[in-house]
């Protein structure tokens, strides 16, 4: 596979050493409400924009129909822009936020403090999630680039409208404490992509697309089917199975299989997990589902034509070793440079000793 633009912009970003963060500036202070107005609520509005303590922002964990939904009232009401890209971005970057703890504890206070950030910030802080996953993961993260791509353009107020609101939206809905637990059985519990993506198409183009994701609820019944019970399972048997599923979407399926698995105590990171899908927006959110639920090291998607191409397992793996490569080869010209810097920083120190 050929690396976009946009990882090779990311490369020459890592590869550069960093100059120390400049100092934060001090905590905007809110205004006090007029005397005669109710006092805002909003940790979003102008007013609260990046304060170290905007105003409660209350979440409910919803279903993921109602999350989908949220999202692209949120997308389409304040942006009315038919880009997709932008939407599943903001939710996949929150799905891959780093911050985890036990039953999503922090879910609350995270994302009131998501919730004040200002679009810009919001849009640098959700570039620096994609980067972070990037050097974890890079080969999921090259197919996952289409729903980041955004994060690098000079964005117009109504997109970043769109941005605040959908981000808001997901937050309302529940997405940190569905992504933000410690473990990855209830990160597991729905396909947050899936309800997000086909909820922003719109009815015409899913039907041109030809594309319908399978409910969880089928995909939960044909992973019973297929594993069979505890006490007599029919295919998963021991560690080393190899899984592929040719028309993956967002991988729903492999959730479904994967929430079996460890019903069971059997671990996914000791299969081989292949998913190959034909859409790029879906394949992408098949990658961030794959570090999300935590498929492990053997888990790989690729874009392609299954009835045209086959089985692309082989190329899945193969790019998955170059983007390895090639992530390790940016780690030691980066501490390479570091080394450099500090041995320079050194030297000038000794010799303005010995000039003293």
């Amino acid at each position: 596979m050929a690396q976009p633009d946009f990882a090779a912009r990311l490369t020459e970003a890592l590869s550069s050493v960093r100059q120390p963060a400049p100092t934060p500036a001090p905590a905007l202070v809110p205004e006090a409400p007029a005397a005669d107005s109710p006092d805002c609520a909003d940790p979003g509005c102008a007013r609260h924009a990046g304060v170290s303590n905007p105003p409660h922002f209350p979440i409910t964990r919803r279903s993921g129909a109602d999350l989908g939904e949220s999202i692209a009232d949120a997308w389409y009401g304040s942006c009315g822009s038919s880009r997709m890209d932008i939407p599943v971005g903001v939710v996949a970057a929150l799905a891959l936020w780093p911050s985890k703890s036990e039953g999503a504890m922090h879910a609350g206070a995270l994302s009131n403090y998501i919730a004040a950030q200002p679009p810009r910030v919001l849009v640098k802080g959700y570039a620096e999630v994609y980067a972070a996953t990037w050097m974890l993961r890079p080969d999921l993260m090259d197919v996952a680039a289409p729903i980041f791509r955004w994060t690098e353009e000079d964005l117009g107020e109504q997109e970043l409208r769109g941005i605040a609101a959908v981000t808001r939206a997901a937050l309302r809905a529940g997405v940190l404490h569905y992504t933000g637990d410690s473990d990855p059985y209830f990160r597991c519990d729905i396909d947050l992509m899936s309800w997000t993506i086909t909820n922003l198409r719109h009815n015409s183009s899913r039907k041109g697309l030809g594309e319908y994701h399978t409910p969880p609820e089928i995909t939960d019944l044909m992973a019973r089917m297929l594993m069979g019970t505890t006490e007599s399972p029919h295919v998963v048997k021991g560690a080393g199975e190899s899984f592929n599923e040719p028309t993956a979407g967002t991988g729903g399926m492999f959730r479904s299989a994967v929430q079996g698995m460890r019903e069971r105590g059997l671990n996914p990171h000791e299969r081989t997990w292949v998913m190959q899908e034909l859409n790029p927006l879906a394949a992408a959110g098949a990658a961030v589902n794959a570090v999300v639920w935590d498929l492990g090291p053997g888990a790989v998607v690729v874009v392609g034509d299954t009835l045209a191409q086959g089985d692309l397992s082989r190329e899945a793996f193969a790019h998955q070793r170059a983007m390895q490569a090639h992530r390790d080869t940016i780690r030691q010209a980066t501490a390479f440079a570091l080394a450099t810097r500090e041995a320079v920083r050194m030297l000038d120190a000794v010799t303005a000793d010995h000039a003293a």
